[in-house]
């Protein structure tokens, strides 16, 4: 049996969690400005119609440039519904929801990378776009990582078998030579089909890295 020397993490839910989601800030900020509660939602339902529009005519988030784009139509949508006349208030929505300050680590994350860095290549596969990519700068995460591979990127998502092969083509190891951890059951399950060991990280069932960890000593006892 080949030894396992790779582990692959997941990203969102495996290291780290958002704080407070795009649109809940956007509901705060709004209440905390004045606006009415109806008001509010009837700007949260235009940011949905918004979304729904602008990727029927444009296509999936692959660069900065990309969603970059994205969030400021749609901060503006969202401003011009209920103030048209405030020129600020789009830049004001854009900048306090960017997700990559909304990210916390997990208590355990760095103590478990750390120790598991001194013994495997750390990789991560994530489903995500720039500003999930930038959060690996933001919280100081990049430098226990050989490689950080971001599906936006890659041009497809986790649990299309495509980017399982890519991540294993970028760091030259073979499905034998892994482990794959993440919170979404699909994912373990895609991983698993293409005979990389995996490990499902329960979190809602109080599951945490430090189960991941022995799981892996276990392997080499």
């Amino acid at each position: 049996m080949t030894k396992i020397n790779t582990i692959i993490f997941d990203a969102g839910g495996v290291l780290f969690y958002i704080r407070e989601f795009r649109n809940d800030v956007i509901r705060r900020v709004l209440k905390s400005m004045g606006y009415h509660q109806e008001l509010v939602e009837v700007a949260m339902r235009r940011g949905n119609t918004f979304d729904t529009r602008y990727f029927e005519s444009h296509d999936a988030i692959s660069s900065w440039e990309d969603e970059r784009n994205w969030l400021e139509a749609r901060s503006r949508a969202i401003a011009d519904a209920v103030n048209a006349n405030d020129v600020t208030l789009a830049d004001k929505l854009k900048y306090l929801t960017f997700d990559t300050f909304q990210y916390q680590l997990y208590d355990e994350t760095i103590e478990v990378l750390e120790s598991l860095k001194r013994q495997y290549t750390l990789v991560v596969l994530s489903n995500a776009t720039a500003t999930l990519d930038w959060a690996f700068d933001y919280l100081d995460l990049r430098q226990y990582f050989d490689e950080v591979i971001i599906s936006a990127y890659e041009h497809c998502e986790k649990p299309d078998s495509r980017l399982y092969h890519i991540a294993l083509n970028k760091i030259g190891k073979a499905p034998s030579e892994c482990v794959f951890i993440d919170d979404r059951i699909q994912n373990v399950e895609a991983a698993m089909a293409l005979g990389i060991l995996s490990y499902h990280l329960q979190r809602k069932q109080g599951m945490t890295l430090d189960d991941f960890e022995a799981f892996i000593s276990n392997l080499d006892s």
